[in-house]
């Protein structure tokens, strides 16, 4: 009995480039050899292999990709200004989040720093671990290392806003 193999474009390609099994090459050998015609299509994709690797390769210029960037912008429905579409400014998250953590450790200190009581006479070190928060925020590594720390990421916030601005204009010009 005898198997029905098609013999498709897509193979022959492979077949071409070397990408089939070897059970796969040996199948399409045999076809080639029972059909000699479908040969002329093996040739001409051979021949279309040969000129594609004969034209010269052409690098792009600088600045090709923000120019397909802009030019892809610009397709995208015709938006007049891509920032009215994201409404919401991710710097004043960052700074409100930024806000809310420095309100979560004060409140942490209050609590932290809170004078001894001993509510229905179970004793703080009971349940609170003791916490050396007056060598920790006295040392000069606190006093002056977390304003210049906060002096950084406040500065690296502010660069990322800008760039993004400065993308967002590029865009739209």
């Amino acid at each position: 009995m005898e198997q029905s193999f098609v013999l498709t474009e897509d193979m022959l390609w492979d077949y071409a480039d070397g990408f089939l099994s070897p059970v796969e090459k040996a199948q399409v050998d045999d076809y080639l050899r029972q059909h000699p015609e479908q040969h002329a299509r093996l040739d001409a994709i051979m021949a279309e292999k040969r000129n594609f690797s004969a034209l010269a390769l052409e690098h792009p210029d600088a600045g090709f990709a923000d120019r397909v960037l802009a030019a892809w912008a610009t397709e995208q429905g015709g938006k007049a200004d891509l920032s009215a579409e994201k409404s919401r400014d991710w710097i004043a998250y960052g700074i409100g989040g930024l806000l809310a953590g420095f309100l979560f450790l004060l409140i942490v200190l209050i609590f932290a720093s809170a004078p001894e009581a001993t509510p229905m006479g179970i004793e703080p070190t009971d349940y609170i671990p003791s916490i050396p928060w007056a060598k920790i925020f006295s040392s000069p590594i606190a006093r002056f290392g977390m304003p210049f720390a906060l002096l950084f990421v406040g500065f690296r916030f502010l660069d990322q806003y800008l760039q993004q601005k400065k993308v967002l204009a590029q865009w739209q010009a």
